[in-house]
């Protein structure tokens, strides 16, 4: 299994250093035995960087960047932000082509793709060819066509819960549970580095 983040520099609201949040991503794969690549449109030097041409809008950049890694690969992939870590073992999770996660607390859209495993990239292709055709171009908008493409491609897919798979903590003290993917949304990001050496021992 690849472990594929995206980081491609486009206007961010959120003030990130992300080539720090990556290290500590490709440290999470690391324990695991995870190989970890980061989609980009240009060698990021401080990860193994899968370098495509994207385009400028940051909606269609991820998910057309994901398309060429699924196009690229032979392997299982398993879709993160640059703003996760691996806390449990993502190969025990497993089933049909493509396993997504879901949670009814979210407000814009019931999956979030801070997690998504790929284990067919062939025949996720076309889910990710049909989002692209969406053009969504707008902040979320990419979960969304990307949701409808998934319902709609006759896939073989199953929706594992979020709270369990993939998801945020509240604050510092607040270990969310140990998902499987720790994922720092939003404001989260700016201590994303002292959760993982509070609660993973990573720096």
């Amino acid at each position: 299994m690849i472990v594929a983040s995206f980081f491609a520099p486009r206007h961010d609201q959120w003030g990130a250093d992300y080539l720090a949040l990556l290290r500590l991503l490709d440290k999470s794969c690391r324990r695991f035995g995870l190989d970890h690549l980061c989609i980009s449109d240009r060698d990021l030097k401080v990860v193994d960087t899968l370098v495509c041409k994207l385009p400028d809008n940051l909606m269609l950049a991820i998910l057309d960047g994901q398309k060429q890694c699924l196009e690229w690969t032979q392997e299982p992939v398993l879709f993160v932000g640059a703003d996760c870590l691996i806390a449990k073992d993502p190969r025990a999770i497993n089933g049909g082509d493509l396993t997504i996660t879901t949670s009814d607390t979210f407000g814009d859209c019931r999956m979030n793709t801070g997690a998504i495993w790929c284990h067919n990239p062939a025949r996720c292709v076309p889910i990710w060819r049909a989002a692209v055709d969406a053009q969504p171009e707008q902040w979320g908008d990419d979960q969304i066509a990307l949701y409808e493409a998934v319902n709609a491609s006759g896939a073989s897919f199953q929706e594992v819960p979020a709270e369990t798979a993939n998801w945020a903590p509240d604050d510092v003290s607040d270990n969310a549970g140990m998902p499987t993917v720790v994922h720092f949304r939003g404001t989260r990001k700016a201590w994303m580095a002292e959760w993982a050496r509070r609660w993973m021992q990573l720096t």
